[in-house]
């Protein structure tokens, strides 16, 4: 059972309460569920640790009923700070109240909604806690990568801050040295140019010493150089270009997904809800990679596909399709039209990054 996040289940309905009971059964380790007669103490407690973040499932046949609820929760959360900003809210209702939801969502009352009633779709509303359980804890990750990030990022710099010192005293003894020798040189001359008297033999010898010298004076230059090279090539560099993925997906939800498993990875993102809006932001940019859901409104992914093959600048780059339809005459004909591969939804951070690092 996952125990990387804690689940609340706010309800009215026993009838309600099974049905979330058998989605959830042995999915997740940490649960709670609360009506109007639960101990506000019990619920305190159960949010004891703010370290983990929590899914909370709003399951009531009215929206007005939910929100009654959530405004008890948010006053009790600012009056005794029961929580952290790691979670979100899922709205369940009968689907007459999906208006109402679909508006106290676009609010950022509630993340999404999902309905029940006169359908129980029970593998749909599993999907979804399923789809927003993998966000909280993939944005958890994330944080946890930024993290190490930065004291990666501080090491580094502290190294640089290091090698430019080493760089900066190789280039100052660089140039005694050349003065030294340039004086000793300069010093040898003036001896081959005076008066020797006391033998020939000496002026020979002196004169023999004025190459090695010189040849010395070279080498030494020479290190210098190669040794300076050298610490400058293991300077780190913060400026190097990210692989940039261009993730084209109707659904928030995965959308956020698949951010937040790319980004910690190395990877720039950028994201699209259709193929109309992918095809205006790829004017502006040249991805690496482009991961396209086949089902989508306004322009869907088989459209996409064929608009983007037909543009020069873009054919060459690598396709993934992402689709929860397992029909295979689909990713037959996605094949032919030039996409790479494909991906069944909802997918796995390990899966994905290997798809990936397959073609990047």
């Amino acid at each position: 059972m996952d125990n990387l996040m804690s689940v609340v289940v706010f309800y009215h309905s026993i009838e309600i309460k099974k049905v979330i009971q058998e989605i959830l059964r042995n999915k997740y380790q940490s649960i709670l569920y609360c009506d109007v007669n639960t101990n506000q103490e019990q619920f305190i407690a159960f949010m004891t640790d703010k370290s983990q973040p929590v899914l909370f499932i709003y399951a009531f046949e009215k929206t007005e009923e939910a929100i009654e609820f959530n405004d008890i929760f948010v006053e009790l959360n600012k009056n005794k700070k029961i929580h952290s900003d790691k979670y979100l809210s899922l709205l369940i209702c009968c689907r007459e109240h999906r208006e109402a939801a679909y508006f106290e969502c676009s609010k950022g009352r509630f993340y999404s909604y999902e309905t029940f009633r006169p359908v129980y779709d029970m593998n749909r509303i599993r999907l979804s806690i399923t789809q927003m359980g993998d966000l909280l804890t993939s944005q958890d990750k994330v944080n946890s990568y930024q993290q190490d990030k930065k004291a990666v990022i501080k090491k580094l710099q502290s190294v640089s801050h290091q090698l430019h010192e080493v760089e900066t005293s190789l280039t100052d003894e660089k140039g005694i040295q050349h003065n030294l020798l340039t004086e000793l040189i300069s010093e040898v001359d003036q001896l081959c140019k005076g008066d020797m008297t006391e033998s020939a033999e000496v002026k020979v010898q002196v004169e023999k010493i004025k190459p090695r010298v010189e040849n010395f004076k070279a080498h030494n230059q020479k290190y210098f150089n190669e040794i300076g090279s050298k610490v400058r090539a293991a300077k780190p560099s913060f400026k190097k270009k990210m692989p940039l993925v261009l993730v084209v997906d109707d659904q928030n939800v995965m959308l956020k997904i698949i951010t937040t498993i790319l980004k910690p990875k190395g990877f720039d993102v950028e994201v699209a809800t259709n193929g109309a809006e992918a095809l205006n932001k790829l004017k502006n940019c040249q991805p690496e990679l482009v991961l396209l859901d086949i089902d989508m409104p306004v322009m869907d992914g088989i459209q996409t596909l064929k608009a983007i093959k037909e543009i020069n600048e873009l054919s060459q780059v690598p396709i993934i399709m992402l689709t929860s339809n397992t029909d295979k005459e689909s990713f037959i004909e996605c094949r032919e039209l030039g996409a790479i591969d494909y991906i069944v939804k909802p997918t796995n951070a390990e899966t994905l990054l290997k798809k990936i690092l397959a073609v990047i």
